[in-house]
C-alpha cells in the first residue's frame, strides 16, 4: 500500500509530544520511585525489616516501567527519523522535477 499523503509538519509535531509526555512520564516515575525508597528510612511512614524488604523489590520493578518509556522515546525518534527521511525525498523530487523541466 502506498503512501499518497503525509502532513509531514504534524507527524513531526506528535513525535515531539509524545517525547514530551514520555519526559514527563518518566519524571513521575522517578519520583515515584524515589518516594518509595524513602518510606523506611527517611519518612517512616512504615518501618522495620519487611518495609524494606518490600520497598527494595518494588524498587527493583522500576527497570520495567524505565524501558517501556524508553521504548515510547524510540517511536518518538523513529517518527522524526521518519519525518526527515520523507522530506529529504520529497526534496529530491522536488529537485528532480525542476531539473527536468528548464
Amino acid at each position: 500500500m502506498a503512501i499518497s499523503y503525509i502532513n509531514t509538519i504534524e507527524v513531526e509535531n506528535i513525535s515531539k509530544e509524545i517525547m514530551s509526555l514520555a519526559n514527563d512520564l518518566e519524571t513521575e516515575i522517578n519520583n515515584l520511585y524515589r518516594r518509595f525508597s524513602e518510606v523506611p528510612t527517611i519518612t517512616k511512614e512504615w518501618v522495620g525489616n519487611q518495609s524494606q524488604i518490600y520497598f527494595r523489590k518494588v524498587g527493583s520493578e522500576k527497570i520495567q516501567y524505565i524501558n517501556f518509556v524508553n521504548n515510547i522515546k524510540d517511536i518518538s525518534h523513529m517518527l522524526s527519523l521518519n519525518v526527515y527521511e520523507i522530506n529529504n525525498c520529497i526534496k529530491k523530487n522536488l529537485d528532480e522535477e525542476s531539473k527536468k523541466g528548464s
